[in-house]
């Protein structure tokens, strides 16, 4: 019993010791405030433009503001001592203004002609719907027939969605081209207008209404649109527009631009358009010589048509 008491007291003078320790507030941990959370910091932090080429010089990316969005505009002066006028590049459709291949080579590369590159930022293309069919459905007989023709791909949005769309996309072109003044007058001379693919479809479409400026000359490279009225419309005007026009086709274009290239030379020729030269060239995407013997002859047909020399 003797040994026992010192351990008991001992114990309570332990028990003791702990709880005004526990008790002092030098020893409680510091209050600290709360951190914000990823929803305030957005709602705090300013809006920045997205800047897609990082990787070029910032003297060469100018900015444009279409419905309060910022878009990149990449602008390349001339070289040497000829001073001709300023090239003003489309790219295809859902791409930037300095997609990789052609277009981007013709950008880089039409300076040392004497032209001046103003490359825009190209529409963009819809998302493609995404069809699920439930596993249990698989097998299951459908109650509707097919209304496409076999030979022919199936349409990826409804038809009035679609040339809504198209109608978006124009009305984005020409609130694109309205702004390139300013950015021009930096580059007196002839005007130059080059663009591919899809873009090239919805240019040759908004220069027959009168939508946007005829240039001095026009390259368009195996134009084409998805909407296949639209498409078979390319040819008539095309052939009717009165700027010099070089067409590039390339036979590994898209199918629905080969579909209509001896139409737009046929047009061309029985309308008598002046000025307009279909050539074909291999412009494989891996193919740099070709890019060259391109802009060899979009050099070529600009300076001799448009007087420029």
């Amino acid at each position: 019993m003797a040994r026992l008491i010192p351990s008991v007291l001992s114990l309570v003078f332990a028990l003791a010791s702990l709880t005004l320790w526990a008790a002092d507030p030098s020893t409680q941990a510091p209050e600290t405030s709360p951190q914000p959370t990823p929803a305030d910091s957005q709602a705090s932090a300013p809006i920045q433009p997205k800047r897609t080429s990082n990787y070029l010089p910032a003297n060469e990316i100018k900015q444009i503001t279409i419905d309060n969005q910022p878009l990149e505009l990449l602008v390349r002066s001339w070289e040497g001592r000829k001073k001709l006028g300023a090239a003003i590049i489309l790219p295809a459709t859902n791409g930037t203004a300095d997609a990789p291949g052609l277009m981007a080579f013709v950008r880089r590369n039409i300076n040392a002609a004497g032209w001046a590159s103003l490359s825009l930022t190209p529409p963009t293309e819809p998302p493609a719907p995404n069809f699920a069919t439930p596993a249990t459905e698989v097998t299951t007989a459908g109650s509707a027939q097919l209304t496409s023709p076999s030979n022919k791909p199936s349409q990826k949005v409804k038809p009035e969605d679609s040339n809504k769309h198209l109608i978006e996309q124009e009305d984005f072109l020409v609130k694109s081209m309205s702004q390139l003044d300013s950015v021009g007058a930096d580059f007196p001379g002839k005007r130059v207008l080059i663009t591919a693919d899809q873009s090239a479809g919805l240019l040759i479409s908004l220069l027959s209404q009168k939508k946007i400026a005829d240039p001095d000359v026009l390259i368009v490279i195996n134009p084409y649109s998805e909407d296949e009225t639209r498409n078979q419309a390319i040819a008539e005007k095309l052939a009717k527009l009165t700027m010099p026009i070089l067409d590039i086709q390339s036979p590994d274009g898209h199918p629905a631009s080969l579909e209509t290239a001896a139409q737009r030379k046929t047009l061309a020729v029985t309308l008598e358009t002046p000025n307009y030269r279909q050539t074909t060239l291999v412009l494989n995407l891996d193919n740099e010589s070709a890019w060259q013997n391109c802009l060899t002859a979009i050099r070529g047909f600009a300076a001799r048509m448009s007087g420029a020399h």
